[in-house]
């Protein structure tokens, strides 16, 4: 019997099976899936870890990403969550109980410092920060209470690099697990799983996704058990993609390697233009030779990221906002890795026991993009020409040094 009208708009024809295959992600979306009989119906909870049961626990668009992902992290499995705070906030949430404490480093994102104090200290999480150079001396804030030690190599700030295999040692000690947040760096520089951590983060959102235009973050893992902890949590908290942004950071992975390899080099002709100019006392970039960690930097990563912060003089900060208004390619923004170079101002001394060895003076973090080199420091130097007011005091002394 042919269908009214009405069921013919909600079932068209069944579709070609006739194999297609295209060099784009393929966008599936869904929340509600089928099940061709009452078995598989009732049955449906198994296929949470690999197939699928429902929309918000992956389709194959998510699927492919995920796989994508550990493949390029060396792991096992990998899971995409909506944000790299998400990513963060669920290895947390999956791995501590109450009465657990877990050890996060000052360089640690702020907003995750603050998750693990205000959402998990109440339910009776201990959280511990720890100075990011303590390396294998964190070995005396660990006990038997301790069930997990976040890294981030280098911190987002001020880019302490640590020695990651030490800490992962002394966690094994005492039977802690190790996660780094590797967003900095990304998979292409530095592989946290090959270095014994036993979850790898990125928020994708930066350097995979590269336009500024997605949300999205993951997790990595080498160990099967782990991996379906942390997917369990993952779909307790509610947390799912959107098949549209999974395609858009699989386009991105694509291009990933040359922008990286691109903007790197253009920091690199920045970070001399900066060098030379008495505005600014030190740059923060873990290849500068003077830089805190810079030896591990050389025993562990393949290269630098295009983000690197420096100082300004002290006596410049009250002209800050008059420089900042007359950039016109270098626009304020907390985010890095995409194709718009973008500057945070910040003051990483706050909450900090660490930072003796930080001069005074305000800090600019700067994420260089896909812009000329010649015109980001033609913009620099137009809205430089406005700290001349402030004259060169002889003390003033550029740091006259360019990342290895």
């Amino acid at each position: 019997m042919k269908p009214s009208d009405d069921t013919s708009h909600i079932h068209p024809p069944g579709r070609s099976q006739e194999p297609f295959q295209a060099v784009a992600m393929p966008i599936e979306r869904a929340s509600t899936i089928v099940f061709d009989d009452l078995e598989a119906f009732e049955r449906r909870a198994e296929r949470v870890y690999d197939g699928f049961s429902y929309g918000l626990y992956g389709t194959p668009t998510s699927r492919q990403l995920e796989d994508h992902i550990a493949q390029l992290e060396g792991g096992r499995r990998a899971l995409v969550v909506p944000s790299g705070m998400a990513a963060l906030t669920l290895a947390t949430m999956a791995v501590c109980r109450s009465g657990d404490r877990v050890l996060v480093p000052e360089t640690l994102y702020s907003p995750a410092r603050d998750m693990i104090t205000r959402l998990l200290g109440p339910l009776g999480v201990e959280a511990v920060s720890y100075a990011p150079r303590l390396d294998a001396g964190i070995a005396a804030l660990l006990d038997a209470r301790t069930r997990l030690v976040w890294v981030e190599s280098p911190g987002s700030a001020t880019f302490e690099v640590q020695d990651v295999p030490a800490i992962v040692a002394a966690a094994r000690k005492v039977g802690a697990l190790v996660a780094a947040d590797n967003t900095w760096a990304s998979h292409l520089l530095f592989k946290p799983l090959a270095h014994g951590v036993d979850i790898s983060m990125q928020a994708l959102s930066k350097h995979a996704g590269g336009h500024g235009d997605l949300l999205m973050g993951s997790l990595a893992v080498r160990d099967e058990a782990l991996f379906r902890q942390l997917k369990d949590t993952a779909r307790f908290l509610g947390y799912g993609v959107s098949p549209e942004d999974c395609a858009l950071c699989e386009r991105g992975l694509m291009t990933m390697p040359i922008r990286m390899r691109h903007a790197a080099a253009t920091a690199q002709g920045v970070m001399a233009w900066l060098s030379a100019r008495s505005e600014v006392v030190r740059i923060l970039h873990p290849g500068l030779p003077d830089h805190p960690g810079h030896g591990l930097w050389k025993r562990d990563f393949a290269g630098s990221a295009a983000v690197f912060s420096f100082v300004l003089r002290a006596d410049l900060a009250p002209l800050q906002a008059q420089v900042l208004r007359r950039m016109r390619l270098l626009r304020l923004g907390a985010s890095w890795g995409g194709v718009h170079s973008l500057i945070a101002v910040s003051d990483p001394r706050k909450g900090r026991t660490s930072l003796d060895w930080l001069p005074p003076g305000p800090v600019w973090r700067l994420s260089i993009g896909l812009e000329a080199q010649d015109d980001l420091i033609a913009d620099l130097a137009a809205a430089f020409a406005l700290f001349s007011a402030a004259g060169e005091p002889e003390a003033a002394q550029a740091s006259g040094r360019v990342a290895e």
